[in-house]
């Protein structure tokens, strides 16, 4: 169930992103602006809904850990690397978009109205990738980069063409246009945390889980090759509340398929695996117990356990 716990929580909180967004926009930018400026606006619109859902999502890991070092630093990530993805995706879709009306004309057929959603979807996808990369930049690691990178690049492109629907209706519904515009932002950015985080929990390969401690049920993905794991602000795994947890207690060590739990200079007496003292090192097995302090982890070989508690 934590995937999709963790689907559940990015979907949340990237709606939330394209909310705000919206209402940034609305209160930043400009009601009537001439043709002259449509480039200016399409930027700046771009970038506050952009740099908005980026804050969000990729900070939702920092805030259920209640780590306000981790979030400043991985919010401004994904507010810097959000605006200027938002920034190209909202200019190519809709300059894009303008070009294809005004040579078309208004959306009338089934065939034009296809070719404005997909342009969308499109430019809408550029925000996805860099909301998706975020996060592994902000954390060094590749495979959040990589995973990250694909689920929010298909999280834009969906997002964004369902975005482009919502549009498509403020044409129609002029008097409802402003619902109809937030109900597409809200949709984009829960598109883009949900797949993003779905990606990343199917393809991670390992994972370990608290059974018993600070964030207890919590899933932690094993995305570097060394994750930190103790009460340090940095740590990858943050282990907070337990004064028996070191700051940089131990680190979970991956070699191609192999995991190692290796002592960061932590009492062996507060570091077991299977019961067992660890005093350097100690290879990990799927199932596995590992204590750390008083706090159980549960070492999984595949981090998508949809049925396992």
């Amino acid at each position: 169930m934590s995937l999709l716990v963790r689907i559940y929580f990015n979907a949340v909180f990237g709606a939330l992103g394209g909310l705000l967004g919206w209402l940034l926009f609305g209160v930043f930018g400009e009601k009537d602006y001439p043709e002259a400026q449509l480039m200016q606006q399409m930027l700046l619109g771009g970038a506050l809904i952009g740099s908005v859902v980026g804050y969000f999502v990729v900070s939702v890991e920092a805030i259920r850990d209640r780590s306000l070092v981790r979030f400043c630093r991985l919010a401004a990530y994904g507010a810097i690397l959000g605006a200027i993805g938002g920034a190209a995706g909202m200019c190519l879709g809709e300059s894009v978009n303008h070009e294809l009306v005004a040579k078309l004309g208004a959306v009338r057929d089934v065939k034009t109205l296809i070719l404005s959603v997909l342009v969308r979807g499109l430019g809408w996808m550029f925000l996805g990738i860099a909301v998706g990369a975020s996060e592994g930049v902000a954390s060094r690691s590749l495979g959040k980069l990589s995973y990250g990178t694909i689920g929010g690049a298909l999280g834009g492109f969906i997002g964004g063409a369902l975005y482009g629907l919502a549009y498509l209706k403020t044409v129609e519904q002029s008097s409802n246009s402003g619902l109809w515009s937030a109900m597409g932002l809200v949709i984009l950015g829960a598109c883009i945390g949900a797949l993003s985080a779905l990606v990343r929990g199917v393809f991670q390969p390992a994972s370990v889980k608290v059974l018993r401690g600070w964030q207890e049920g919590r899933e932690y993905p094993l995305d570097k090759n060394d994750n930190l794991l103790g009460r340090d602000e940095h740590a990858d795994i943050a282990l907070f509340r337990d004064m028996k947890v070191e700051k940089k207690h131990a680190i979970i060590q991956r070699e191609g398929n192999r995991y190692l739990l290796l002592n960061n200079d932590a009492p062996p007496e507060t570091t077991r695996v299977n019961g067992a003292p660890v005093r350097h090192a100690c290879d990990l097995h799927d199932g596995d117990r590992i204590e750390l302090g008083a706090i159980i982890l549960r070492f999984q070989a595949r981090a998508a356990h949809f049925g396992k508690k």
